[in-house]
């Protein structure tokens, strides 16, 4: 007798995507909301039966059509855009695997042998001497595989090493990669090929020293961060336009000492479009929502082509024009550009990695931007419940010219006479603490009545942050006087600004693009890069010279403020690092 066949009832639609690797940022993300981070119904229940739902349980509404839809919150109508938890998890693991150390290279090379991975400074008994290599280096046997290596250094194998010093100097001192191969001798291919070294040895000192920003006292260096984002320029030529791809440089700086805690750029250079387009098309993405997609990440061909269309719309190259760029400088182009909310996203849980499980309170001020703020709110949703993080938006005029920002200077000072009642010859006598409190109690005298989470204008202007209006979105009714007009006080981007500053004035690539009446509405620069790889790598060695070198006039480096490092790190030991 056959048995009987069961029947298993067929799951259930969902209208929000599944968690990824227990992150889910689909919630609602006003801090002010009752039902803040809570996670709403994901079932779609239209015309069926609610079961055993909860009566209490979010519910909300998902609404809209085509690529993107959005939740809104049942309780404080406040709505937000779904995410793909899935391209978010992927794009937080690319950065993560950026610069992951190196395993050891004192060990046996061979991938199957049981030695692999142990090094001989702690098993130096598992190998043996085995002669010399031809430059005279300590050549190695294990003892397992009969296996021969040799340590060496890390530069055995460069040719014209001298060299090195010279291109890390120039390619963060403003100068084009066509000048540097004139400088140095060096062909435009070993320029690369150098620049190729450099970063590889960043990236392996930054896996070694980064990993110790668990034992930051940030209670000591201070517990407040900036992130703003920068737009850089890649040219992207093809037959019958040339146009330049706007790049998002992302980045979250630590306040107290400017040390760039995490910067990256919205590109892959590691992939193709065509893939990328392949495998979309296969999975059926394309008639999904992007937030149901199996691939979020980056954009699609098809996406990319009319973007290029888009930006070239009436710039026209006649055929028989002469190219304007070195051929022998362009590189194959790879790569694509990442969603925007995606590398946000991706970025925000980052630094939460960086930060650690302690309970140290930190506050974070973000540039203006909508999907910036919601991002540091979903990834820190569970530290903003627990009161240990304050996320604050800051909008100011950027356009105004250097002699109205000194007239608005002329009238904060005049304000903040008249908020305090002190002159400002008595101001310029003070100390920096004394001029921190009366500023602190002014202002939380003007916040009286001030409505929680809206603007405030900040009454004594700056010439960095003209017209700066500040916005605390985890404002909290509980959140002491004091502590908000506080907030205030020390919700500005400088430090953030400053890098994105020395960016542009150190790395030829980053000035901004410039239109010439001759340029047929083309903004082209042939010291611009060409391949996004490069761009990624020249980004990341900056970073690391801001970070723990510094200029010839740098006595404590930013790594140093923060604790990470003894002294200044210089060229022979970055390059000279075994």
């Amino acid at each position: 007798m056959l048995a009987p066949a069961i029947i298993s009832s067929p799951a259930l639609p969902r209208r929000l995507p599944l968690p990824k690797y227990g992150i889910d940022v689909n919630f609602c993300r006003n801090p002010q909301c009752d039902l803040f981070a809570e996670p709403p119904d994901p079932i779609r229940r239209q015309g069926r039966p609610k079961g055993n739902v909860k009566s209490n349980y979010p519910r909300g509404e998902v609404i809209g059509s085509g690529d993107d839809k959005t939740f809104k919150c049942g309780a404080c109508g406040q709505s937000s855009i779904i995410k793909n938890n899935g391209a978010i998890v992927e794009e937080y693991r690319r950065l993560r695997g950026r610069f992951q150390a190196e395993g050891p290279r004192d060990c046996c090379p061979n991938d199957s042998c049981e030695n692999r991975g142990k090094p001989l400074s702690q098993h130096p008994k598992l190998y043996r001497k085995s002669g010399r290599t031809a430059k005279g280096g300590q050549r190695w046997k294990c003892k397992s595989c009969l296996t021969s290596f040799s340590i060496g250094t890390r530069i055995r194998r460069q040719h014209r090493s001298n060299a090195n010093r010279d291109v890390l100097w120039m390619i963060t001192n403003g100068m084009p990669i066509s000048k540097i191969s004139d400088f140095t001798g060096l062909c435009p291919r070993d320029v690369y090929q150098k620049i190729d070294f450099i970063y590889d040895r960043v990236v392996d000192h930054t896996a070694r020293r980064e990993g110790s920003f668990e034992g930051v006292s940030w209670q000591k260096v201070g517990r407040r961060f900036a992130t703003d984002s920068q737009t850089l320029h890649l040219n992207w030529p093809n037959k019958k336009t040339r146009a330049q791809i706007a790049v998002q440089h992302l980045c979250t700086a630590h306040a107290n000492t400017g040390y760039i805690v995490a910067a990256h750029l919205g590109l892959d250079p590691d992939i193709d479009l065509p893939d990328i387009e392949a495998a979309m098309t296969a999975a059926g993405d394309f008639a999904l929502p992007r937030a149901f997609r199996s691939q979020a990440r980056v954009w699609s061909e098809t996406e990319f082509k009319a973007y290029l269309d888009k930006i070239t719309q009436g710039v026209q190259i006649h055929p028989m024009e002469a190219p304007d760029v070195d051929l022998d400088l362009q590189l194959p182009h790879r790569g694509s550009l990442l969603r925007q909310d995606v590398m946000q996203l991706a970025h925000a849980f980052l630094l939460r990695h960086f930060l650690g499980k302690g309970d140290e309170r930190f506050v974070f001020v973000l540039d203006a931007d909508s999907g910036l703020a919601l991002s540091f709110v979903a990834a820190f949703a569970k530290r903003i419940k627990e009161a240990l993080a304050d996320v604050i938006v800051v909008r100011f005029d950027k356009h105004q010219s250097n002699d109205q920002r000194n007239m608005l200077v002329g009238d904060g000072k005049v304000a903040l006479e008249l908020a305090t009642g002190i002159s400002q010859s008595q101001w310029s006598a003070m100390d920096l603490r004394d001029k921190f409190d009366h500023t602190d109690a002014a202002i939380e005298g003007m916040l009286q009545g001030h409505l929680l989470g809206e603007p405030f204008a900040w009454p004594f202007h700056t010439k960095s942050e003209p017209h700066r209006r500040i916005r605390i979105l985890t404002d909290r009714a509980d959140m002491e006087p004091d502590r908000r007009a506080r907030l205030m006080r020390l919700a500005t981007l400088r430090s953030v600004d400053a890098y994105f500053h020395k960016v542009r004035s150190n790395i030829r690539f980053a000035a901004r693009p410039a239109h010439t009446p001759s340029g047929n509405g083309r903004a082209w620069d042939r010291h611009y890069l060409y391949n996004p790889e490069t761009m990624v790598k020249v980004v990341e060695i900056y970073r690391f010279v801001h970070n723990w070198m510094g200029s010839s006039k740098t006595k404590e480096t930013p790594a140093m403020k923060l604790g990470l490092a003894r002294g200044i790190v210089y060229e022979r030991d970055l390059f000279g690092f075994g």
